[in-house]
């Protein structure tokens, strides 16, 4: 029996390259057979087992965020216990002088790991900078349901920044959905009137993962992931909606097939999980006029077609992302999952790759 890690009925154990993981239920010869969280026994040799503690988990521990109105109203009883300033970050003292070329607002988010060599163990900062003759009064919030958190708020002085948050990785599928609202002032010269500005952003999580996705900057001394807000105004006006376009995107998405827009259309090799993105974003040009049930019923419809159009593929992994949110959509898939597709494995995917926010499902 080829039994390196010295794996018994009853360990709790991790799959060495795969996904998953749960309790040995039984061994045969030099196969442990591995009862997930759903009760299904997975059939996997004992050298691809490793035995962990029952506590073990590679998913760190949720931290609360820190955002900058908390550091403000903590105490300071003495001296050296004054807390860390985290501006200290960003590249000596920009100037506050006038530019010619910054009248008009620019602005960025900007997120730093605290150690760029452990990314997705170690913990994230959240920066607003601003770039521009203004002083910009702030909210940064992020969706909840179909409202919106208050995050941080706040004044940024011209050609400075703004530290917003400290969070886990653990906290990333919160962030999915952000908002950004910006109204630009003058404190010591005439300036022309400016107008508010709301932003909404859809955050790619899985770059936290890559290192690749923080790079040198004009603002961090340390590599930084940066999204742009607003340049050099861009963004301030509400555009116009032609309602003959509006009416012809509607009609595009009632419609049973859509090649254009189906994310499986390029499927993989049947040795690569299928990803397949059930946000609505995604899916839809638009969702003017529709209702959070119809955009649910359709993110089913699409599931559905998915798994019909893979279900003769025995073996093929395909990955949902749904997101985190308030867990409507996940908890439906599962549903059907249970009940309409019962041979059909499912789990949650890899954390390192897509967080809390996506289901794995093998075809059986």
């Amino acid at each position: 029996m080829n039994n390196p890690n010295n794996v018994k009925v009853g360990s709790q154990v991790r799959f060495l390259n795969a996904v998953g993981g749960g309790r040995v239920a039984r061994i045969t010869a030099d196969t442990a057979w591995v009862e997930d969280a759903d009760g299904f026994e997975i059939p996997t040799l004992l050298k691809e087992c490793v035995v962990v503690d029952a506590g073990d988990t590679f998913i760190p521990e949720i931290r609360p965020p820190k955002i900058i109105q908390e550091k403000l109203q903590k105490t300071k009883p003495a001296p050296e216990a004054q807390p860390e300033v985290k501006t200290a970050k960003t590249k000596p003292s920009l100037p506050k002088a006038y530019r010619p070329d910054a009248d008009e607002l620019t602005a960025t988010l900007a997120f730093l790991p605290q150690d760029r060599t452990k990314l997705g163990l170690t913990n994230y900062e959240a920066y607003l900078i601003n770039y521009s003759n203004s002083s910009v009064f702030f909210t940064y919030l992020s969706a909840v349901g179909t409202g919106y958190k208050l995050r941080a708020s706040g004044i940024i002085e011209p050609h400075s920044d703004a530290f917003l948050e400290e969070f886990a990785p653990a906290e990333l599928n919160d962030l999915e959905q952000l908002a950004v609202q910006l109204l630009p002032f003058s404190e010591e010269r005439v300036a022309k009137l400016q107008h508010p500005l709301s932003v909404r952003l859809r955050l790619d999580t899985t770059k936290f993962f890559k290192l690749h996705s923080f790079r040198e900057n004009d603002y961090f001394t340390d590599e930084a992931l940066l999204i742009p807000i607003v340049e050099r105004g861009a963004g301030q006006e509400t555009p116009t909606i032609d309602p003959s376009a509006l009416e012809r995107s509607l009609k595009v998405k009632k419609t049973a097939d859509r090649p254009e827009r189906r994310p499986s259309s390029a499927s993989p090799q049947r040795d690569e999980p299928l990803v397949v993105d059930l946000h609505a974003s995604s899916l839809l040009e638009t969702t003017a006029g529709m209702s959070s049930a119809d955009i649910h019923a359709y993110q089913l419809e699409y599931f559905h077609r998915t798994m019909r159009e893979h279900l003769k593929e025995k073996g093929r992994k395909i990955i949902f992302i749904h997101g985190k949110g308030d867990g409507v959509l996940r908890s439906s898939l599962e549903r059907e999952l249970r009940y309409k597709y019962p041979t059909c494995r499912y789990q949650d995917a890899s954390f390192r790759e897509y967080g809390f926010g996506a289901t794995q499902v093998t075809i059986g």
